[in-house]
């Protein structure tokens, strides 16, 4: 299977969409391979408001880009 950007948005769009509306995670870590720099100067914890796109911009890494969206939660027990 071919790596497909546009696949790659939609995903992660609608991974970064349920973040945001569950009110366990208070911030969001975009987390990026070793092997990308893009990646890893994109990478951070952010607040839900302000977490860069993905698939990151400008990224070169052969097969694409797979950076992803982790939670940081505030409560982990119901």
């Amino acid at each position: 299977m071919s790596y497909d950007p546009e696949y790659k948005t939609k995903e992660q769009a609608e991974i970064l969409k349920r973040l945001r509306e569950n009110p366990r995670v208070g911030q969001v870590r975009l987390a990026a391979p070793k092997d990308c720099n893009v990646g890893q100067n994109a990478q951070g914890v952010f607040e839900k408001d302000d977490v860069p796109e993905l698939p990151v911009r400008g990224c070169s890494r052969p097969g694409g880009c797979i950076c992803n969206y982790e939670p940081v939660l505030d409560d982990i027990f119901p």
